[in-house]
């Protein structure tokens, strides 16, 4: 089955309702901000080319020859069809040049959901993702990293994530001033 990703400025309310149904409200940022940092990019993932038939979304963040996949999700049904596995072969085949990062709960931690988490990256390890030593907290959960395509050093994700806020902050300051 091939896959069609459309990028999206957040138009399409299946798109939305996905990214409500798929993901805890501690773990999303406003919708309307999905594509406000430099190199953000937002998908539609279609079974045919005119967007009629979804099955997914993708939200990937560019910086630095590293590829953050911040939002992956499937319709519920179309899970246990491959999907997930093509999405992420397509950002690999795509993103060949950068290292791939994808931030998954931990497993390593007193929580609610322990065999969620630990099928989620089992199916990320299956496809090719490897554990990496770094870990962050975000709104009182543990998120471990795995990457593709190479690796990253110790404290390299945070450092990305400080100099996108700073460039984030430059920005807004520039268009309050417009």
């Amino acid at each position: 089955m091939k896959l069609y990703f459309i990028e999206t400025k957040n138009t399409d309310p299946r798109l939305r309702a996905l990214y409500q149904k798929a993901f805890p409200e501690k773990e999303r940022i406003p919708f309307y901000e999905l594509d406000i940092l430099p190199g953000s990019h937002f998908y539609g993932v279609y079974k045919d080319a005119h967007a009629n038939e979804f099955v997914g979304l993708l939200d990937i963040l560019d910086y630095k020859q590293i590829c953050q996949v911040r939002y992956l999700a499937t319709e519920e049904s179309c899970r246990g069809q491959g999907i997930g596995s093509k999405i992420l072969d397509w950002i690999k085949e795509n993103r060949k040049n950068s290292v791939i990062v994808i931030d998954a709960e931990s497993d390593s931690v007193p929580c609610d959901n322990l065999d969620q988490r630990i099928s989620r990256k089992q199916f990320y390890y299956r496809n090719g993702f490897s554990a990496s030593e770094d870990h962050y907290h975000w709104h009182g959960d543990t998120f471990d990293l795995l990457t593709a395509n190479g690796t990253l050093k110790n404290g390299e994700y945070v450092q990305l994530w400080k100099e996108l806020f700073v460039l984030l902050k430059e920005r807004q300051s520039a268009q309050n001033c417009l």
